[in-house]
C-alpha cells in the first residue's frame, strides 16, 4: 500500500483535522468590538472637533462624486446620500455621534466602485472624529492612500478587506494612535510588513491574512502589547519566529499558517501568553521540538502544527492542556511513542498524529477521550494489537489507522456515529467484522490491504449511506451475495485481489450510483452481464482484469457514455471488439478536471470537517503496473489484453482521441492497424503485440506526439517502419520484433531501394516462394516414402533382406 498524498486542495480542511475555519464569529466580534469603539470614540472627540456637521456632509459628497458610475442596471449604492437630506439621519452607511459630526461610514459589500480605487478619501481628511470606517468586498483597487488614512487620527477600526487594493501597507498607519482593529486580509498588496506597524500600541486585532505579503517577520511587532488577534496567514513569510513575539501578552488568536517560516518555535511565547487559546503555524518549515514550555498555555484550546519538519518527541507537557479541543500533529517528523499524558486530554475532540514517525502501541489511555469525533494515526510504524478501550469512543466520527503495522482482529467498533473507517494497510485478520455492519451513518470504508479472510456478510449491502468502500488485496473468498437493495448509495466500490468466486455479483445492479468499480484479481467467472450498460448509468472505471470471465464483451458496454477506463484483460473473452466505440464519449474528449467525488463532509468543533478517501485504480501502463490515484479523474484508457479476441479492430476506435493507453496485445486481432491511428494524439502507450496483424504500419503512427511507450511485436507486419517525430525517441528493436517482413531502423534489417510499396510486394513474393518450397518437399517426402514401400512389397529379396535384419535386432535385444 503506497502512501497516500494529501490533496493540496485541502489544506485548510487538513489543518483542522479535515477541518475548514469559518469566520463568522470571529466577524460578529469584530463588529461589536467596533461599535462599542464607535460609541467611545464619538463621545471623547465631541468637544474637540472643529469642523460643522455641513462641512463634514460636503467632504462626504465629494468622495462620492470621485466613485465611478455603477452600472446602469443597478442602483446606485450611496443613492440616499443627497444634499437635500441630512447625513446623520438618512444617509446609507453614516452613523454620527451625539454631537451630530460623522463618526462611522460602514459600507461593506456595497458594489461601491468596482474597479474604481480609494484616491477620493483624501475629501475624507475633513471628517477628524471618523472612528470606524469600512469599505471592506467593494472591490476597490490602486493604493492604499498614506496621507489620508493617516490624517484620521481618531480612527480606531479600518476595514478595507477583499478588495483589489495593492501597493503595500503604509508605514504611515503606524501613526494611528486610537487604532484598535486593522484588518487588510484578502487584498494583492505585496510587500513587506511595516516595522512601523509595531508602534500601534493600542491595536488589538491585526488581520493581515492572504495580503500578498512577501515579508520577515519585524521583531518591533512584538511592542503591540495590547494585541489578542493576529492572523499573517497564507501570506510569502519567510525566516524565524521572532522570540520578541513574546512581548505580545494579551495574545489570544495566533495564526502564521501557510507561510514559509523556519527556525524553531520560540518557547518565550508559551511563557509569556498566558491567555492563548488558538496557535496555527500550520504548512510551514519550522525544526526542532515541540518545547515543552507549551505546557504553560493552560488556555489553549487548539493547536495546529500540521505539515512542519518537527522532530523528537511529543512533548508529554501537552498532556497538562486540560482545555485542549483540537491536537494536531500530522505530517511532521516526529518519533517515539503517543505519551499516555493525552489520556489526561479528556476534552479533545479532534486528535491527528498522522504521517509521523511514532512507534509503539496505542495506549489503552486513549479510551479516556470520551467526547474524541476525530482519530488519525495513520502512516506511523505502530504496532501490536489495538486496546479494547477504543470501543469507548462513542462519540467518534472518524478514525483512520492506516498504513501502520496493527495486527490481531479488527475491535469492536459498534459506535453509530462512525462516518469513516479506515484500517488499510496493515496486517489485521480473522473475518470481515460484522460490527461494521451496525454502523448505520458510515460513508466511507476502507480495509484494504490486510489480512481478512471468510466470506464477505451480506449485510454490508444494508449500510444505506454508503458512499466508498474498498476491501482488496485482503484473502476474502466465497461469492459475493446480497438480497436487492434498491437504495445503495455506494459510488466507489473496490473488491480486487481476493479469492472471490462465482458470476459477475448480482448486488451491484443496485448501486446505480457507481462511478469506480474494480473487480479484478479473483476468481469470478461466467459472462459479463449486458445490465451494466443499463444499470450503472454513471459507471467511469470498469476494471474486471484477471478473472475468468468468458464470452464475448456486451455490446451494452457501449451505452456507458461516461466510462473513461475500460480494463478486461488477463480473461477468457471471445468474439469481436463490438462497433459503436463512438458512444463512449467521455473517451473521445481529453478530461481535463479532477472531478471526482473524494471527501465526504461534516461538522466539528462548529468547522467544516472533510474526511477523504483514495480513490485508486492500477493499471498496466507502459509495460509495467501503475497506481493511480488523485489524478485517477484524468485517466482514460482501454486494455483488452491477454483473451481470445478476435476480427479486426475497428477503425472507429480512432475517434477516441481522449485515450492514453490501448493495449490489445495478446489476442487473435487480424487485418491491418488503423491507418488514422496518428488521430490518438494524447496516447502515451500503445500495446499491439501477439496477434496476427498484417500489412504495413500506418504513417501516420509517428503523428503520436506523446507516445513513450510502444509494442508491435510478434504479428506479421512488413514493409518499412516509419520514421520521424516521436517515433525516433522508441529506438528499441524488440517493439517490432518477430514481424519478419519489417524492415528499416531501428531493426538491423536494410530494406532494399524503392517505396515500401515495392518492398510490400516483394515480400507477399517471398511467401509465395516459401508455400511453392513447403508443398513441393511434402510431395517429395510422399513419393519417397511410397516408392520405398512399393519396394519392400513388389520385390521379394529386399522383403526377405528387410524382415531377415528386423528378427537379427530382436534376437540381440533379447539377449
Amino acid at each position: 500500500m503506497t502512501t497516500r498524498p494529501l490533496p493540496p486542495a485541502a489544506e485548510d480542511a487538513i489543518a483542522m483535522a479535515g477541518a475548514t475555519r469559518t469566520r463568522t464569529h470571529a466577524a460578529a466580534l469584530l463588529y461589536a468590538l467596533a461599535f462599542q469603539l464607535l460609541a467611545r470614540a464619538s463621545s471623547s472627540t465631541a468637544a474637540a472637533a472643529s469642523s460643522p456637521p455641513a462641512a463634514e456632509a460636503r467632504a462626504l459628497l465629494r468622495w462620492k462624486s470621485t466613485l465611478p458610475p455603477p452600472p446602469r442596471s443597478t442602483t446606485a449604492p450611496l443613492s440616499s446620500w443627497s444634499p437635500a437630506t441630512a447625513a446623520c439621519a438618512s444617509w446609507a452607511g453614516v452613523t454620527c455621534g451625539a454631537d451630530g459630526r460623522v463618526a462611522a461610514v460602514v459600507l461593506p459589500g456595497a458594489g461601491l466602485a468596482a474597479g474604481g480605487t480609494l484616491a477620493g478619501l483624501d475629501h475624507l481628511a475633513a471628517l477628524p472624529a471618523l472612528a470606524f470606517l469600512n469599505l471592506s468586498g467593494n472591490g476597490l483597487a490602486g493604493a492604499i492612500p498614506a496621507a489620508a488614512v493617516s490624517s484620521l487620527t481618531s480612527l480606531v477600526s479600518l476595514d478595507l478587506s477583499n478588495n483589489a487594493l495593492s501597493g503595500g501597507i503604509p508605514p504611515a498607519l503606524g501613526t494611528l494612535p486610537e487604532l484598535r482593529v486593522l484588518v487588510l486580509r484578502d487584498n494583492p498588496l505585496g510587500g513587506a510588513i511595516p516595522a512601523a506597524l509595531g508602534r500601534l500600541r493600542a491595536l488589538e486585532r491585526l488581520d493581515l491574512q492572504a495580503a500578498g505579503l512577501v515579508s520577515t517577520l519585524p521583531p518591533e511587532m512584538g511592542n503591540m502589547a495590547s494585541l489578542t488577534f493576529l492572523d499573517l496567514s497564507a501570506n510569502n513569510i519567510s525566516g524565524g519566529l521572532p522570540p520578541a513575539f513574546a512581548g505580545m501578552r494579551k495574545m489570544g488568536e495566533f495564526y502564521l499558517s501557510r507561510n514559509r517560516l523556519s527556525g524553531t518555535i520560540p518557547p518565550e511565547i508559551f511563557n509569556n501568553w498566558p491567555d492563548l487559546t488558538l496557535l496555527y503555524l500550520h504548512y510551514n518549515s519550522f525544526t526542532g521540538t515541540i518545547p515543552p514550555e507549551i505546557g504553560e498555555a493552560k488556555k489553549l484550546r487548539r493547536l495546529s502544527l500540521l505539515s512542519n519538519n518537527l522532530t523528537g518527541v511529543i512533548s508529554a507537557e501537552i498532556g497538562g492542556l486540560a482545555s485542549l479541543q483540537m491536537l494536531h500533529l500530522g505530517q511532521n517528523c516526529l518519533t517515539g511513542p503517543i505519551p499516555l499524558s493525552l489520556g489526561n486530554l479528556t476534552q479533545l475532540v479532534i486528535l491527528v498524529l498522522s504521517f509521523n514517525n511514532l512507534t509503539g502501541m496505542v495506549p489503552a489511555e486513549i479510551g479516556r477521550l470520551t467526547v474524541l469525533q476525530d482519530l488519525d494515526l495513520n502512516n506511523n510504524q505502530l504496532e501490536g494489537e489495538l486496546p479494547e478501550t477504543l470501543s469507548m469512543l462513542k462519540d467518534l466520527n472518524y478514525l483512520s489507522l492506516g498504513s501502520n503495522s496493527f495486527v490481531g482482529t479488527v475491535p469492536d467498533l459498534a459506535n453509530r456515529k462512525l462516518v469513516s473507517v479506515e484500517l488499510y494497510g496493515n496486517s489485521f485478520s480473522g473475518g470481515f467484522p460484522l460490527s461494521l455492519c451496525q454502523l448505520t451513518s458510515l460513508e466511507i470504508l476502507d480495509l484494504s490491504s490486510n489480512q481478512l479472510s471468510g466470506q464477505l456478510p451480506s449485510c454490508i449491502w444494508d449500510l444505506q449511506d454508503l458512499t466508498f468502500m474498498d476491501l482488496s488485496s485482503n484473502a476474502l473468498s466465497g461469492d459475493v451475495l446480497a438480497s436487492p437493495n434498491s437504495n445503495l448509495s455506494l459510488e466507489a466500490l473496490h473488491l480486487a485481489n481476493n479469492r472471490f468466486t462465482g458470476g459477475f455479483p448480482s448486488i451491484i445492479q443496485y448501486l446505480k450510483m457507481l462511478s469506480v468499480l474494480d473487480l479484478g484479481g479473483n476468481s469470478f467467472s461466467g459472462e459479463i452481464p449486458s445490465w451494466i450498460g443499463s444499470r450503472l448509468p454513471l459507471l467511469r472505471f470498469l476494471r474486471l482484469r484477471s478473472n475468468m470471465f468468458s464470452g464475448s464483451i456486451p455490446l451494452q458496454l457501449l451505452q456507458l457514455s461516461h466510462l473513461q477506463l475500460l480494463d478486461l484483460a488477463s480473461n477468457n473473452l471471445d468474439g469481436h471488439i463490438p462497433h459503436g466505440l463512438t458512444n463512449l464519449t467521455s473517451m473521445i474528449r481529453p478530461q481535463t478536471e479532477l472531478n471526482m467525488r473524494s471527501t465526504v463532509r461534516h461538522q466539528i468543533l462548529h468547522l467544516e470537517a472533510n474526511f477523504y478517501y483514495a480513490n485508486r485504480v492500477y493499471v498496466n501502463w507502459k509495460m509495467q503496473t501503475y497506481e493511480f490515484q488523485g489524478a485517477i479523474a484524468l485517466m482514460t484508457g482501454i486494455d483488452l489484453s491477454g483473451n481470445s479476441i478476435g476480427g479486426e479492430i475497428p477503425t472507429e476506435l480512432t475517434n477516441l482521441q481522449g485515450l492514453r493507453f490501448l493495449n490489445l496485445s495478446r489476442n487473435y486481432l487480424s487485418g491491418t492497424i488503423p491507418e488514422n491511428i496518428g488521430d490518438l494524439k494524447l496516447l502515451e502507450s500503445l500495446d499491439l503485440s501477439w496477434n496476427e496483424l498484417s500489412g504495413h504500419i500506418p504513417s501516420g503512427i509517428s503523428e503520436l506526439i506523446s507516445l513513450s511507450s510502444l509494442n508491435l511485436s510478434s504479428n506479421t507486419l512488413s514493409g518499412e517502419i516509419p520514421t520521424g517525430k516521436q517515433l525516433q525517441t522508441l529506438a528499441d528493436p524488440s517493439i517490432y520484433s518477430n514481424n519478419f517482413g519489417l524492415c528499416g531502423s531501428p531493426l538491423s534489417v536494410s530494406c532494399p531501394n524503392g517505396s515500401s510499396v515495392q518492398i510490400l510486394d516483394r515480400s507477399k513474393e517471398f511467401e509465395g516462394l516459401c508455400v511453392y518450397y513447403y508443398y513441393s518437399i511434402i510431395a517429395g517426402a510422399v513419393f519417397g516414402l511410397w516408392l520405398w514401400l512399393g519396394s519392400l512389397v513388389f520385390f521379394a529379396p529386399w522383403r526377405i533382406s528387410f524382415l531377415y535384419y528386423i528378427d537379427f535386432i530382436h534376437r540381440k535385444l533379447v539377449r
